[in-house]
């Protein structure tokens, strides 16, 4: 879809059928931004009309329908390539990503009108079609974070397995102790990760940090023998929404555990660190996650701010690092790194 106003021009498009949701699930919208004007184009902004922006938060909301955005920017999701630069030249795309919420059964289509902005400039309003999928086997398939495809190819896997096996339970515990806040997650009974570090620090909490998880089939190879199999993958998002000047940056992190069901181990957790997908290699017990805090490089005084204010990527401090992915800024690169 093209937007134009004076001497600016963007053409936006959805891509890897990131428009399909699935309720009680948390999924990424992918967005290309394309400058075909003929000039280059800075601090291009996409947010949700003002109109469904929940005051004080770096979400909007339409009927049921969470849409948040991170990347540490209130005023909206910028488009940003590989080393944080901001232009596009004419011909030059970038991407965006939300994350997208529906705890609802209620519908099976929304709209979600994007407002773009180009330095500070309104240029328009792109409205996205979100298809929501209900009660579909699908929900289970494992999606990419920043490549969000649906693998057909494991559907019957995915039937397979849950007619075999069930879904397993998962269950995230959340403590306050004077020794720092921490969660625990637990598979069918057995803890799998222990997560600790800067959950909720500075003036928030971790009461006022969002934690969501889902679960799916998906399917990579062992790290000790490379034999390919399937997994179950336990997602568990932290959503740091509300805005403030004096605590964590506007964001949000995610820690995947990838679980081989005839060992019960840990043999891979896939998490992000600026904008690139890393993936540490086990087979482990139980993974060991910390929050680590990283200064805001996009504030100049940022010494000033750097134990108030501050990013919170995992580091698994118990399993090595398998692979890094690629810039996932980049419409050309290739962000998935051990899914198969």
């Amino acid at each position: 879809m093209p937007l134009e106003g004076g001497d600016e021009a963007l053409e936006l498009r959805i891509l890897d059928e990131s428009d399909i949701i699935f309720p009680n699930r948390v999924s990424s919208l992918k967005v290309e931004v394309k400058n075909v004007s003929e000039r280059p184009l800075s601090s291009i902004v996409l947010v949700p009309a003002k109109e469904v922006i929940a005051k004080g938060t770096v979400e909007g909301h339409v009927e049921d329908l969470r849409v948040m955005w991170g990347g540490g920017f209130r005023e909206g999701a910028h488009v940003l390539l590989p080393g944080d630069k901001e232009t596009l030249k004419p011909g030059e795309s970038g991407v965006v990503y939300f994350l997208l919420y529906y705890p609802s059964r209620k519908r099976v289509r929304l709209t979600l009108p994007l407002d773009a902005y180009v330095s500070g400039h309104y240029l328009g309003r792109f409205n996205v079609d979100l298809r929501i999928y209900t009660r579909d086997v699908r929900g289970y398939i494992y999606r990419p974070r920043y490549c969000p495809k649906i693998c057909e190819d494991l559907l019957t896997l995915v039937r397979d397995v849950l007619s075999e096996y069930g879904v397993p339970s998962i269950e995230i515990q959340a403590w306050h102790g004077l020794l720092g806040p921490r969660v625990q997650v637990f598979f069918e009974g057995r803890e799998v990760a222990n997560i600790t570090g800067h959950v909720g620090t500075g003036i928030r909490h971790l009461s006022k940090i969002d934690v969501h998880h889902d679960i799916f089939v998906g399917r990579a190879r062992e790290p000790k023998s490379s034999i390919r199999r399937w997994y179950w993958v336990v997602r568990v998002w932290f959503f740091w929404v509300i805005r403030s000047y004096f605590d964590e940056v506007p964001d949000a992190e995610r820690v995947e555990l990838w679980i081989n069901p005839d060992t019960s181990m840990v043999d891979w957790v896939v998490t992000d660190e600026h904008w690139k997908e890393v993936a540490y290699k086990g087979p482990t017990r139980c993974a060991e996650v910390k929050l680590v805090s990283t200064t805001d490089t996009g504030i100049s005084f940022k010494r000033l701010v750097r134990f108030v204010r501050s990013y919170h990527p995992p580091v698994v401090t118990n399993m090595d690092v398998g692979k890094v992915s690629d810039d996932s800024r980049s419409p050309h690169g290739s962000p998935v790194t051990i899914f198969e």
